[in-house]
């Protein structure tokens, strides 16, 4: 069968790539004694949900259902119950799609699961003591009390600054309330159970009314999720997105000055602000491939303080061991009470002239391979997942996606001119390739 997993967990297309059958098939493949379940807010969900549980109660396992939350929500209850759990969600993929994220121990699982889950699939386990279903009622209190420990709570209720908060997904069950109780004033939007009223990825383009809302209504900062809460983006009073760089490096500064750990993980992605923040702080900096899991597993390989990658997702060595956004909106709450005003500390950021481009590619990984080959060896730095090249004025990735049939290049050079060369030069490559 085609590959099941990609870089988080298994995801796709509802009813074509991700359908009830496969849910059922895969929970009973992966459920133990219990199986901790949850879900975004897309419709298919529901059905997805059912099957899950069906699949692990004719394993055997008893099934604590513990409704829409985040994932972070989902892996800290796996902590809770030690059990393993399944959040269904595609994340800031598009409504139509949906998708398994498998979890033990508080984080995602790894390669070596993932390709026994694979071989197994079709081998359908039966027993007559059927598992039982449970609520797990306490799942998002849990996870708001671990956020509160992990952040300066009275600092924070001190200066009590006013947040919007844009949860547009699960995290509507926790984000909204945390914050409120940690002291800040809270203006909550896009935070009802209905489904998604904006495209669920928090990306600048989609988060343009957010901006302009920031902008005008005296907020101190303004924080939007993705579907199942594992992605945070921040705006600054001025009504302006910090660029996802920008935002890893203020985490990655926080995060070193209060640690006296000083490594920190991060992906081929990791841009020049990035690196040059752990620089400044004294820390030390360990690259994986894209994707949470990776991320995950080196940080607990290390024991690294923080890990992050650029597209707002945050992992913390003391929460869990998947990304947090939820604990990530608290981290920043943190950061402008300590810090002040994100317009103003933004300046200590400087950025480099950057560019993000994806192409559509039926056959990803045959065109990364085909551009790979066209590349030759010369001033590879590594070649694990996709081509990264650094060159004197800066430096280009270009690799498959993990969760969509597209080729992504990611680019930062010094000078617009330059990067605008080698933008026109790698699309005609990778066009040619796709």
């Amino acid at each position: 069968m085609k590959a099941m997993f990609g870089t988080s967990g298994i995801r796709g297309v509802y009813g074509r790539d991700i359908t009830e059958e496969l849910a059922r098939n895969v929970a009973n493949i992966f459920s133990e004694n219990a199986l901790a379940v949850a879900r975004d807010l897309r419709e298919s969900g529901i059905s997805l949900k059912k099957s899950v549980a069906l699949g692990a109660g004719d394993a055997g396992a008893e099934v604590l259902d513990c409704g829409i939350v985040p994932t972070p929500t989902l892996a800290l209850a796996t902590r809770r119950h030690k059990c393993r759990g399944i959040m269904i969600t595609a994340s800031h993929n598009p409504p139509e799609y949906n998708g398994l994220k498998l979890i033990e121990n508080a984080r995602e699982i790894g390669k070596g699961l993932e390709k026994e889950i694979t071989a197994n699939y079709g081998r359908y386990k039966t027993t007559e003591n059927k598992g039982g279903c449970y609520f797990d009622c306490d799942a998002a209190g849990a996870h708001r009390q671990m956020v509160s420990s992990l952040v300066d709570a009275s600092l924070i209720s001190g200066k009590r600054p006013k947040v919007l908060v844009d949860c547009n997904g699960a995290a509507c069950a926790i984000t909204p309330q945390l914050l409120t109780d940690l002291g800040c004033r809270v203006v909550s939007l896009n935070a009802s159970y209905d489904g998604f009223n904006r495209p669920s990825e928090p990306s600048a383009e989609n988060l343009d009314y957010l901006c302009r809302m920031a902008g005008k209504t005296g907020a101190d900062f303004a924080i939007a999720h993705d579907g199942d809460g594992d992605r945070c983006a921040v705006i600054d009073d001025k009504g302006e997105m910090l660029p996802l760089d920008m935002q890893l490096a203020m985490m990655v500064g926080h995060e070193l000055s209060s640690d006296s750990n000083k490594r920190i993980i991060s992906t081929v992605e990791a841009s020049l602000t990035v690196r040059e923040a752990v620089e400044k702080a004294g820390g030390e900096i360990e690259i994986t491939p894209v994707g949470s899991t990776y991320v995950g597993d080196a940080l607990e390989k290390t024991g690294a303080v923080f890990g992050g990658e650029p597209c707002g997702e945050y992992v913390y060595r003391e929460g869990v061991h998947v990304p947090d956004a939820v604990l990530a909106a608290a981290k920043f709450a943190e950061i402008f009470c300590l810090k002040g005003r994100f317009s103003e500390l933004r300046k200590n950021y400087p950025q480099h002239f950057m560019a993000r481009e994806k192409f559509p590619a039926e056959n990803k990984h045959a065109a990364v391979e085909k551009i790979k080959e066209a590349m030759g060896k010369k001033g590879r730095v590594r070649d694990d997942d996709g081509i990264r090249i650094d060159e004197e004025d800066g430096w280009f990735l270009i690799r498959a996606s993990g969760t969509e049939p597209i080729v992504r290049l990611t680019m930062e050079y010094k000078t617009n001119e330059r990067l605008e060369a080698r933008k026109k030069e790698l699309s005609s490559l990778i066009l040619k390739s796709v």
